[in-house]
């Protein structure tokens, strides 16, 4: 059978030859009818199922058989004189197109080198210039973009010795046609000249492009939108690898490696597997963008999976299965380069970690003389013999305490034996009370967790130990929030919690009384351990099933009952503080009281207030921010008070009340009067007085002051309301606060103008007085830069504000759809919608039902909302807004307009029923 290549040639021998007396831009429908011939045999080969490096392989075949047709061709279009004395000229791929690795919408760069006897200066002399044209004029012409350069050897030199990255693309260099003799000639200087006695400063500088490069893609191989080609684990991965190994040991392929003895033949397969997979991904990426592209992004995983064969009904599924693969090779490429980077002694000596050995003398810090089967020395722990785990299971618990009390990191040929001797972990290894013991002191060592239990994730002994926690191994992660899949958010989230020890920075330092008050911090790194492992059921609430997955791990490990159930409750209860601190009033006695009573006790009230935290910031890098701190920490206190008893929950709020109007009295200005101040506090509900300090009632009362004095000198302006601005960077917000006289659909309308000004609103305080007078807060943000707003938009507020409340027109649709507010960062996936979810709860509040809205997050939703609760006469009396990655996340307190809760299921279903219609009409429009 006739080879893929054998195909190419034949094909390019029947169209590509020229008529006599014809040059190639006389017959470019020639060449552009190849290209797209073998353009469309190679998209069928790869969607049948081809490898990845056989389809790129191949596509730089296909260049190269078109280039050699128009060398020739420019060739014979010189003077037979001209022919004969043809000078050493050479036509070299370099890059990807040197690999012979080239996805369908790569750079295609080549260089035309010659020996300088066929340029003067920066001009070429006509026999180059002809050749030149020759080339470049039908490849522009059939609309390949390429990139050429024309170089000397010496130039050659030159610009290798100026620029790693340059360098690295020249020694990559492959003959396309031209003369044998130059090209072997420059590839035999330039690593005379531009590699010997340069090895140790291109591997330096190549780490440190690495080191780079990881940081700005995540630093993980598991991230939910992976970058392909750069990110962890990678293509460039394994290039960087068998680029620095060139230059140590002048190896150019894996197979080269494994022909030296510095790679096993298993460790081979499953890199070259891996990288094959890849390249086939990437691929498809560039067939289906029609451009190039690195970043599998999640519009494009369910195109992608299913082009690549995986056809499972559900799209969630199918992406699941789709994306574990991805994980699963990237993380071998991510772990396996790491680990020859050591082997092959490209990486620099290690720093040892903070350990307690830091402390003792100098002699003691490392040795060479064999301990419990190791060896300690130069940073790392080596196994004495193959034979150390088989003698000895519990050694691979006790190597990884070493690890972390010591501050040393595993020799790569000591991680490969772990991985190789997982077998010993059997059903007696995981009941054996000494393993058990070594795995929670090694817990127990707050502040130096994290690492120690990647190390045991990357060598897979964590989830052999553990295989709760072992089934979410590049496990996909649905939740619109999550940037990594489960497995890498579990390590990071114990990172996290590493950083709060002796924590000098904020937000961190906040949390770090709170964990080094705790007595058993093992509990809490075992519960972030755990906490998530429902989610490989893929069903149910997943903090119930891990809570019960949970109770089996702490039978397991021995735990006493007390522990167990802490442990429960914690895992169990690990969203609750961030739903009830985002999404309930925490000036209702009663949202606090039910959520001490579901903690239970201050100690578990510190593990979920560190577990919220961390959790938080494992999930995104961008999720957290000073306002949700703030929430948090509120939540927190109160909630602390009411199980310690203080005295801010049972002094009486008459007693509240009388200290604290002392207290603003002592503040007050002399302009404002005793009358102002005691009609203040007589007109409003207790639940003000317990959420305000004297400054923040000090500061309503100087609002409602003016807005008075407004009504009393300016009748004309009775309907105008007094706006007032603080910048709040702590938080991250403003605070806008409006005072204004009580009307129908007030809400709507501060909603509605905040969105025309282009605010994202965080959350609202809503008071009204006896008199009618409404004292409203609004924590709002630059929607599309997502920090303080700025004086234009603060400006367009107050006068749409002003023009909705003094009983002008305003279009308020109209003028939300002029912002152009970013695409929400979370895109849902083809052919499925986040779907809208309305509940009513009458049990969180004594007075009021809450109404929790979760939806996609449209331009103009919040005001389409309290504008459709407006026309259903229901007064909203407080509300928690929350707006993450494209999800609107509402709480409204509501009433009816007679102070009563909405309870008849009639009414809450024609309430629901509208508010569904209000939203899908954003969509409409």
């Amino acid at each position: 059978m006739q080879s893929l290549l054998g195909k190419i040639e034949a094909n390019a021998a029947a169209r590509l030859a020229l008529p006599p007396g014809r040059q190639p831009v006389q017959e470019l429908a020639r060449y552009k009818a190849f290209l797209k011939v073998e353009t469309h045999r190679l998209k069928i080969l790869h969607r049948a199922g081809a490898g990845g490096v056989e389809v790129c392989r191949a596509r730089a075949d296909i260049l190269d058989v078109l280039l050699r047709y128009l060398w020739e061709a420019a060739r014979r279009s010189l003077s037979e004189q001209a022919q004969k004395e043809f000078p050493a000229i050479a036509l070299v791929a370099i890059g990807g197109y040197g690999r012979a690795e080239l996805n369908p919408q790569s750079d295609i760069d080549f260089m035309f080198l010659h020996n300088r006897q066929i340029a003067a200066g920066i001009r070429p002399l006509p026999h180059l210039a002809r050749i030149l044209d020759g080339l470049l004029y039908p490849l522009w012409d059939i609309g390949l973009k390429i990139g050429h350069s024309v170089r000397s050897i010496d130039d050659c030199v030159r610009v290798a010795k100026s620029d790693m990255q340059s360098k690295t693309s020249l020694i990559e260099s492959r003959k396309i046609t031209g003369d044998e003799a130059l090209l072997a000639k420059f590839q035999k200087t330039l690593v005379s000249k531009c590699v010997e006695s340069y090895e140790e400063e291109y591997i330096g500088m190549r780490l440190q492009d690495q080191e780079a490069r990881r940081a700005k893609f995540g630093n993980s191989a598991c991230m939910q939108e992976p970058n392909i080609k750069n990110g962890c684990g990678g293509l460039r991965d394994l290039q960087n690898l068998l680029w620095m190994a060139f230059f140590k040991y002048r190896t150019r392929s894996l197979q080269d490696l494994k022909a030296h003895a510095l790679i096993g033949d298993a460790e081979r397969k499953q890199l070259e597997a891996a990288y094959d997979f890849l390249l086939r991904v990437r691929t498809e990426m560039h067939y289906h963008a029609s451009r190039a592209v690195d970043v599998l992004s999640k519009n494009l995983q369910p195109a992608v999976a299913y082009n690549l064969g995986y056809h499972e009904r559900s799209p969630s599924k199918r992406i699941e299965v789709f994306m574990r693969d991805v994980y699963t090779h990237s993380r071998n490429i991510f772990l396996l380069t790491r680990t020859l980077e050591q082997r092959l002694a490209l990486l620099p000596a290690p720093k040892p970690r903070f350990s307690l050995r830091t402390f003792l003398p100098k002699g003691h810090s490392r040795t060479a003389e064999p301990f419990d089967g190791l060896k300690f020395m130069d940073g790392e722990i080596r196994a004495a013999s193959n034979r150390a785990f088989r003698d000895q299971p519990r050694r691979l618990m006790r190597v990884f305490l070493y690890a972390q009390q010591r501050g040393l990191r595993l020799q790569a040929d000591l991680a490969q034996l772990i991985r190789n001797q997982l077998s010993l972990i059997d059903r007696s290894f995981l009941s054996d009370e000494h393993v058990r013991e070594t795995f929670l002191t090694i817990l127990n060592q707050r502040g130096n967790v994290a690492p120690i239990l990647r190390a045991m994730h990357e060598v897979d002994l964590l989830g052999k130990y553990v295989p709760e926690f072992g089934k979410l191994t590049c496990l996909v992660q649905h939740e619109f929030y999550h940037q990594y899949t489960a497995d890498e958010h579990t390590l990071v989230c114990l990172e996290q919690l590493d950083r709060i020890w002796e924590a000098k920075k904020p937000p961190y330092e906040a949390y770090a009384p709170l964990f080094q008050g705790l007595d058993r911090p093992f509990v809490l790194y075992l519960a972030l351990l755990l906490h998530d492992v429902g989610k490989y059921q893929g069903y149910g609430n997943h903090c119930e099933v891990s809570a019960g997955l949970a109770l089996r791990v702490a039978r397991r490990l021995g735990l006493d009952g007390a522990i167990t159930h802490r442990l429960r409750v914690v895992i169990e209860n690990h969203l609750l503080m961030a739903s009830v601190s985002q999404r309930r009033d925490l000036d209702d006695p009663a949202v606090i009281r039910q959520f001490a009573k579901r903690v239970q006790d201050p100690e578990t009230l510190a593990l979920l207030t560190l577990h919220t935290f961390v959790d938080a910031l494992a999930t995104s890098d961008k999720l957290w921010n000073g306002f949700k701190d703030s929430l948090l920490w509120m939540l927190h206190h109160k909630a602390m008070h009411l199980m310690t008893g203080g005295a801010e929950f049972v002094r009486a709020e008459e007693k509240q009340r009388e200290l604290l109007m002392q207290e603003v009295q002592r503040l007050m200005p002399e302009h404002l009067s005793e009358e102002e101040l005691e009609a203040h506090f007589r007109t409003l509900p207790g639940r003000y007085f317990q959420l305000h300090s004297a400054p923040e009632v000090l500061d309503d009362l100087v609002l409602a002051h003016r807005f008075m004095r407004l009504q009393l000198l300016e009748e004309e302006k009775a309907l105008a309301p007094v706006v007032n601005w603080h910048n709040e960077p702590d938080r991250g917000c403003n605070a806008v606060e409006i005072c204004t006289w009580d009307r129908a659909g007030l809400f709507s309308k501060i909603a509605g103008s905040l969105s025309a000004a282009g605010l994202n609103i965080l959350s609202a305080q809503i008071f009204t007085r006896s008199d009618g007078i409404v004292l409203d807060t609004f924590f709002v943000q630059d929607a599309k830069t997502g920090t303080l707003a700025g004086a234009e938009a603060r400006d367009k507020f107050e006068n749409v504000l002003l023009k909705a409340l003094t009983g002008e027109e305003v279009d308020f649709q109209a003028q939300i759809a002029k912002q152009k507010i970013t695409r929400p960062v979370y895109q849902a996936y083809a052919g499925e919608r986040m779907p809208t979810r309305i509940h009513f709860d009458n049990e969180a509040s004594e007075t009021r039902t809450l109404l929790e809205i979760e939806t996609e997050d449209r331009i103009g939703l919040l005001y389409a909302i309290s504008q459709t609760l407006s026309e259903l006469d229901l007064d909203i009396s407080a509300a928690r807004i929350s707006t993450e990655k494209g999800a609107a996340i509402d709480t409204l307190y509501v009433r009816e307009l007679d102070g009563s809760k909405v309870v008849a299921a009639e009414r809450q279903h024609a309430i629901e029923r509208r508010l569904r219609q209000a939203i899908q009409a954003l969509d409409a429009g």
